[in-house]
């Protein structure tokens, strides 16, 4: 579950120096021996099989008598775990545990129904760009046949339309053999290995800005070996200049009603958590974000950090608040509302977010944001995601942006899955953004399905997703994404259950206030296409026009 990848950022999860992928203990390159990461955890709802859940001494007894485990941490549940128990006395802890590889087959098989064991595999947010560009992550059929490359040095500059160098940007330069990967320098400049086995255009140029900028996707283009390569991006302000933060709303924000809203709905009194790669709370439109833990490190500031970026993106569209900061307007859903950092990303695994989870729980958090996903499901954190929803914890989650099937947790019945929603215009044509858009999926008005996101029965709704421009450090970017999407959707979720009547209407906190608040997004939708037969987008984009309808 959750594969680590690195979509669009400039700095990449650092494995353990003492292990590889797989979790092997090296030592002077020389594999000592295998073993795996894994998590233990009391199955719930045994007494319908007949069966008597452990209690912490047999838990810990039956975990200690395991061949080849070792114990690596016990963690404890939530506050109100005793509340979900079936039996007094049962266990709600769980273990973490290293098991040598060879025998995990043989524990999963011997281990008693009780328990769920599984890998504690790493944590990862969608990586958009390979799903467009297959051939940055693979082989060509030139490199499979086996002919030989042959290599050339460019060189590419990287500059803005006055000029000005663009530094920090991962650039992927592919041929028709192997992809060179590079960042820019402080004068916009980076050196790449072209490799080719015929000459002529390269197959493909990818450039993504860490800020300010558009991505740019060129293919078939040709490059010179002799002579700097002058390659001119897009600032975000084009094609629409009025953008955050010259405009305090996004046309996300806009097309869901923001606008509509008073100034004094600024969400106050509503905890809001972003699950994701911490939030850097020195931004001047983050700097009411007080609260948050790390669960990738023992630094009690390390929520702090957001070395991709992504969760501070996720954080402004929620909760940006412009109000003291001169000259940058930029609006989140609820800016006085109480947010919660929680950093998974980079580094997390399956344990991190089952402690985050936890964290929700016992801090009554009302709404959370997921922007993470993976193809395998884990029966750890849907038991855990069950107990959220238990404790009246919204859980808001991206949908994929594999262009595939629902991937986990949003496909899990106890949270609401949020697929993208894309408007044309709103980036250039060299954006990446510009390949993403569905034809047999774009209505009147130029709003369109794009083909990154995940698509099935388990999308509740959808949120705009495409050409995204919000907080990252050291200032804005545009970014795409059902990770955009989830936000947006999240955000205003808060928003409703930040104003009095309607919070009375949805009732108290608990099980019954979060399918009330689902429910309620999905009866705020309006559809986006007259067909949908993937559904693609769900029950449509909730949009606040629609409340008075839907109240009476």
């Amino acid at each position: 579950m959750f594969p680590n990848q690195n979509s669009n950022s400039n700095s990449s999860p650092m494995p353990d120096a003492s292990r590889d992928s797989r979790g092997q203990e090296a030592s002077g390159g020389a594999v000592a021996h295998a073993r795996r990461k894994m998590l233990i955890v009391q199955r719930r709802g045994l007494h319908h099989q007949g069966l008597v859940p452990m209690n912490s001494e047999a838990l810990a007894a039956t975990v200690a008598a395991m061949p080849g485990v070792e114990v690596l941490k016990v963690h404890p549940s939530h506050k109100h775990a005793r509340r979900m128990a079936s039996h007094p006395g049962e266990a709600t802890e769980r273990y973490s545990v290293h098991v040598d590889a060879h025998q995990v087959e043989q524990l999963r098989q011997s281990a008693p129904p009780h328990l769920i064991i599984e890998e504690d595999h790493p944590l990862r947010y969608g990586d958009k760009h390979q799903h467009l560009a297959p051939e940055l992550h693979t082989l060509s059929a030139y490199a499979a046949s086996g002919q030989t490359p042959v290599p050339q040095r460019i060189l590419l500059v990287l500059q803005g339309p006055d000029g000005r160098p663009v530094d920090n940007a991962q650039v992927i330069l592919t041929g028709d053999s192997y992809p060179s990967h590079g960042l820019s320098d402080a004068s916009g400049q980076v050196s790449l290995e072209l490799l080719q086995t015929t000459p002529g255009p390269v197959r493909s140029l990818l450039i993504i800005p860490d800020k300010s900028y558009w991505n740019a996707y060129l293919e078939q283009l040709v490059l010179q070996a002799d002579q700097p390569n002058v390659i001119t991006l897009v600032p975000m302000t084009e094609p629409n200049p009025r953008v955050p933060p010259q405009v305090p709303l996004g046309w996300g924000q806009q097309l869901m009603g923001l606008d509509l809203v008073p100034a004094t709905a600024t969400g106050r009194g509503v905890k809001v958590a972003v699950v994701d790669s911490g939030i850097d709370s020195s931004h001047p439109l983050l700097r009411g974000v007080r609260l948050g833990q790390d669960f990738t490190s023992s630094n009690p500031e390390g929520w702090r950090q957001d070395q991709i970026g992504h969760g501070s993106h996720c954080a402004g569209v929620i909760g940006a608040n412009p109000m003291g900061v001169q000259a940058l307007q930029m609006r989140g859903f609820v800016p006085e509302a109480e947010i919660h950092g929680l950093k998974v990303l980079p580094g997390g695994q399956v344990s991190s977010l089952l402690e985050a989870i936890d964290y929700c729980i016992n801090h009554d958090i009302d709404v959370v944001n997921m922007s993470l996903g993976s193809d395998q499901v884990s029966e750890a954190v849907n038991q855990k995601l069950e107990e959220a929803a238990q404790h009246g914890v919204a859980c808001i989650v991206a949908a994929g942006n594999s262009g595939g099937a629902v991937q986990f947790p949003a496909s899990s019945i106890w949270v609401l899955a949020v697929g993208a929603l894309g408007l044309q215009g709103e980036f250039p044509p060299s954006a990446w953004e510009a390949r993403q858009i569905l034809p047999q999926a774009v209505s009147p008005e130029g709003l369109f399905a794009p083909k990154f996101s995940c698509f099935g029965p388990q999308v509740a709704v959808c949120g705009p997703g495409v050409g995204i421009i919000s907080t990252v450090p050291g200032g804005f970017a545009p970014d795409s994404g059902t990770s955009m999407a989830a936000p947006h959707v999240a955000g205003l979720a808060a928003l409703l259950l930040s104003d009095p009547t309607l919070a009375a209407r949805l009732g108290p906190r608990g099980p019954g206030r979060v399918a009330a608040l689902f429910h309620l997004l999905r009866l705020l939708s309006s559809p986006v296409l007259a067909h949908d037969p993937e559904n693609r987008l769900g029950a449509g984009v909730p949009r606040l026009h629609n409340l008075a309808r839907v109240l009476g």
